[in-house]
This record gives C-alpha cells, structure tokens and sequence, in this order.
C-alpha cells in the first residue's frame, strides 16, 4: 500500500511539469566521475563531502520506501561557480542491495525561480547499480535550462525502493568537460608552432622588399 501511495504522489508532482523540458537519463560506462572528486553533493547521505555548500541529507541505510525530497535552494551564481563554464551536469551514485531487484528513480526536476522548467520521469526499475558501493556515478542527468548568476535554482528527487546506502546526487564540475587528449593536444600545439614558423619568414621577406 505504502509503495502504491508514494507512486501515486510522484507521478502528481511530475505532472505539474507535464510542459517542461525533458532531462536526459544516462547510463555511464566505466569510473569517470567520482562524487569526492567532482562533488559538491546536492543530494546526500552526511558523510558527503561538500565543505561550505549546502546539501540535502536523505535518510542513511537501507528499506526505505523512497525519497521524495526538494534541495536548498540556491543561487544561479553559486552553480555557475563550480560548472566552470559548462553546462549543468549532475551525477547519481546508486548504491543497490545485492540480491535486490532495481531501484527506480521516479522523477527528476529543476525549478527556476520557483517555476518547474525541466523534468525526467521513469519507469519501474531503471536504474540498476553498475558501480555499486565505490562513489562514482552510475548515470548522469543532463539537458537542463540555462540559468543566470540572479535565478534561483531547487531541485526535487523522487527515487523508489531505496534498498541499500543512500543515493547521492553530485554536480560534476566544469559540466563534465573531458580535457583534451594527448594526440589532439599535439596537433594543436603543432598547428600553433607551424602558425609561429610561417609568420617568421613573412616578416623576414617584408623585410627584403
């Protein structure tokens, strides 16, 4: 009864957003964004690491019926600081119970200024752990609305079956910009150095005429 009630009460919030824009669900491959490294935590168990930023602790262990919760409300600035230029990106760390079925992650949205502009709303168990237990994100949210430094900015986390330690929810920072690879690095600096050569000899020649 208690599962069908909370389903109930996720599905009435997200309608609300029924004209929103969708957020992205994606499943990540490999240990790519740890939440000690990227975070801060906006969604959290205490033991996140998030130094002056303000998080919202959800209950710790297992057997919860879910989480149905609204974060601190922040500033445009604030997120805009630790984005680092990039868009918004947030991690969940999912932490599944073994010998459990999936958990699911009910809803997802951004409000700005109050008003709800982007939303994510799941079906039944699609969210299974791939990096169970380490603090790295198992999937991503992405294809939030921009912002400005002057909007305030919640979120609201609706999750099901919370089985096993609690699910974090991190901004990557820099909104997950990869840095670039040694090869496309050389080829810059190479493009750079050949660019420096060229100009050289054209002063040289201006020089003769």
């Amino acid at each position: 009864m208690k599962k069908v009630l909370f389903a109930v009460i996720a599905v009435l919030a997200m309608s609300v957003a029924a004209q929103a824009n969708t957020i992205t669900l994606t499943q990540v491959n490999g240990n790519l964004y740890q939440q000690t490294v990227q975070s801060p935590c906006i969604f959290s168990n205490p033991s996140c690491q998030n130094g002056s930023f303000p998080t919202t602790n959800l209950p710790t262990g297992g057997n919860e019926t879910g989480y149905n919760s609204l974060s601190q409300i922040y500033t445009g600035s604030q997120l805009l600081a630790i984005m680092g230029g990039g868009s918004l990106l947030l991690g969940i760390d999912i932490n599944q119970a073994s010998g459990q079925p999936a958990q699911t992650l009910l809803g997802f949205q951004m409000l700005k200024n109050g008003v709800v502009v982007d939303t994510f709303t799941g079906s039944t168990g699609n969210v299974p752990a791939g990096n169970n237990g380490n603090g790295y994100a198992d999937y991503v949210l992405t294809n939030f609305s921009s912002f400005l430094a002057t909007d305030t900015i919640q979120f609201h986390f609706v999750f099901s079956d919370a089985n096993d330690g609690t699910e974090n929810v991190f901004i990557i920072n820099g909104g997950g910009q990869n840095v670039p690879e040694p090869a496309t690095a050389l080829l810059v600096g190479a493009g750079l150095l050949c660019a420096g050569v060229f100009r050289r000899k054209l002063g040289r020649l201006a020089g003769k005429v």
